[in-house]
């Protein structure tokens, strides 16, 4: 019952931040989200014993989310001299100056941390790789949005489908374990099943309303690719978990974990759609 009752206050206020507000609604939302995952994934590290910068890798990936949100979400708003814009320059230069900037915090922080040096590399590097694999290809939900909203809804069904699938297959036929270090409950059976849907929802949504700019080639391609990186997704965080002891990244939504169990096939697979975008 909690399961459904997150999922019916959640559904509803992403649909409505995606369809009916301004860009930079949604892209804010994401940007929550995934400082929330970010979170998560530190506190996980912290189980394995890396002495994580929390604050410094908020920071940094706020300061990426951020960017990204006004990037591709710019803030418009009416004074008495006419309409104002605040956006983020579009210049690769600005990305690679804001990594760079983040990568030397990280580096730091141990050191004004006093942390004993035989763990400062291991803490400078996890702090660094949250971002690096969590806030970053968040960014792309919002590259997603500012093309269109279908594209972000397509993701997000296309996960959906993946997993449906793969659950409903493999607890009826499945009997052979995909990971059974990893995520016991996982089958080659029911995987290949959420290959399988998620190639012919890609198909489907290249022909229709979701996406017809690709074609029925492309889409199917799409979500082929896009699911097999979402189910590597979920297994990298299971095995992340797993070596921290522990069975959700979090407890913020009942019945359904953390924000990073939510979105660990999203941040995997999301890239894989937007390249689709970007060089269709």
């Amino acid at each position: 019952m909690k399961r459904e009752l997150a999922a019916a206050v959640a559904i509803p206020i992403v649909l409505a931040a995606l369809f009916k507000a301004p860009p930079i609604v949604f892209n804010v939302l994401v940007a929550f989200i995934a400082l929330g995952a970010l979170w998560e994934f530190y506190r996980i590290a912290e189980k394995t014993g890396h002495p994580v910068s929390k604050s410094v890798g908020i920071l940094y990936g706020g300061l990426v989310l951020g960017d990204a949100a006004i990037l591709w979400g710019p803030i418009r708003f009416m004074t008495r001299s006419g309409l104002v814009e605040i956006t983020a320059r579009e210049r690769p230069g600005g990305w690679f100056a804001l990594i760079l900037f983040g990568l030397g915090l990280c580096a730091l922080a141990p050191l004004l941390a006093k942390v004993p040096p035989a763990d400062a590399l291991a803490g400078a590097g996890t702090t660094a790789f949250g971002v690096l694999t969590v806030a970053l290809p968040a960014t792309t939900l919002c590259f997603l949005r500012d093309y269109s909203p279908r594209a972000v809804l397509f993701l997000l069904l296309l996960v959906w489908v993946c997993d449906s699938c793969a659950y409903y297959f493999g607890r009826r036929f499945g009997a052979h374990r995909l990971a059974p270090v990893v995520s016991p409950k996982k089958s080659w059976e029911g995987s290949i099943a959420g290959l399988v849907g998620a190639t012919l929802f890609g198909a489907a949504a290249g022909t229709w309303w979701f996406l017809p700019e690709l074609g029925p080639a492309s889409g199917a391609l799409a979500g082929a690719l896009a699911s097999t990186a979402g189910q590597l997704g979920d297994l990298v965080e299971s095995l992340w978990k797993r070596g921290a002891g522990v069975k959700d990244s979090g407890t913020f939504l009942p019945g359904h974990g953390g924000f990073f169990d939510r979105i660990d096939s999203l941040l995997f697979a999301g890239p894989v759609v937007a390249a689709f975008i970007a060089w269709r």
